[in-house]
C-alpha cells in the first residue's frame, strides 16, 4: 500500500504504465452504481482498460490487466482510509453520496476547500480518494452526505422534521438506495462498489 506521505505516487501498477487520473475510477465506480456494466461487462472492462493503460495493446484474453484495474481502485480507498478507521454500524440509510448524481457538489467542494478545479485539472487517484474523504464539514457536499446518512431517530420534533426535510431534497434516486450492499461513509462506498463487481 502507498503512504501518501512518504512514497511517489504511483503511474506504474503491476509493472504497466499507466493513468493514474481519477476520472477512470469515478467513471467504473459510476457505471456499477448505475448499472450500466451488466449489458456488455466485456467492452466496458475492455474500454477501461484501454483508456487506464498507456501504450499497450489490450489482449483478447485481459482478465490480469482488468484485475489491476480493480487491485488500482481498491489501493486509492486503502490510501484515503486508515485500516484502524472503521466506520460506526450505522442504520440502513441508503448510499451517502453518488459520484454522477453529485457531480456538482462534488467539484464546487473541491474548489472550495482545496482551490482545486475538477472540471479542469488532472489528479491521482489516491489524492483525490484522499481529498474527497477529508472534506471540511462547511462543504455542501459534506453537509448533503450528513444528511443523507443521519438517522432521523436520534431528533425529536421539529429538528427531526428539518433533517427528514434535508434527507428528502438531498435524497438519491430510489434505484441507488436500496440493495445488499449500502454506502455510508466513502469508505462503505468503495466495499457496496466491490460487493457488486464480486456478483
Amino acid at each position: 500500500m502507498t503512504d501518501l506521505l512518504t512514497d511517489a505516487l504511483p503511474t506504474v501498477w503491476h509493472g504497466r504504465r499507466i493513468d493514474p487520473d481519477f476520472r477512470h475510477m469515478v467513471r467504473l465506480s459510476a457505471a456499477y452504481s448505475h448499472g450500466e456494466v451488466e449489458a456488455d461487462p466485456e467492452a466496458f472492462a475492455r474500454q477501461l482498460c484501454q483508456q487506464f493503460y498507456t501504450g499497450i495493446h489490450i489482449p483478447r484474453v485481459f482478465v490480469e490487466l482488468w484485475q489491476g484495474v480493480i487491485d488500482f481502485y481498491l489501493a486509492g480507498e486503502q490510501a484515503a482510509e486508515p485500516a484502524a478507521a472503521k466506520p460506526a454500524s450505522r442504520p440502513d440509510t441508503g448510499p451517502a453520496f453518488d459520484y454522477r448524481c453529485d457531480a456538482p457538489y462534488i467539484v464546487a467542494a473541491f474548489q472550495q476547500a482545496y482551490g482545486i478545479d475538477l472540471t479542469t485539472e488532472k489528479m491521482h487517484w489516491f489524492r483525490f480518494r484522499a481529498l474527497f474523504a477529508a472534506l471540511p464539514e462547511d462543504t455542501l457536499m459534506a453537509k448533503i452526505m450528513g444528511w443523507r446518512s443521519a438517522d432521523l431517530a436520534d431528533y425529536e420534533g421539529s429538528m427531526r422534521e428539518h433533517y427528514a426535510a434535508l434527507k428528502e431534497r438531498f435524497a438519491l434516486p430510489a434505484s441507488l438506495r436500496g440493495g445488499a450492499a449500502v454506502a455510508q461513509t466513502v469508505a462503505e462506498h468503495d466495499a457496496a462498489f466491490l460487493a457488486r463487481f464480486r456478483h
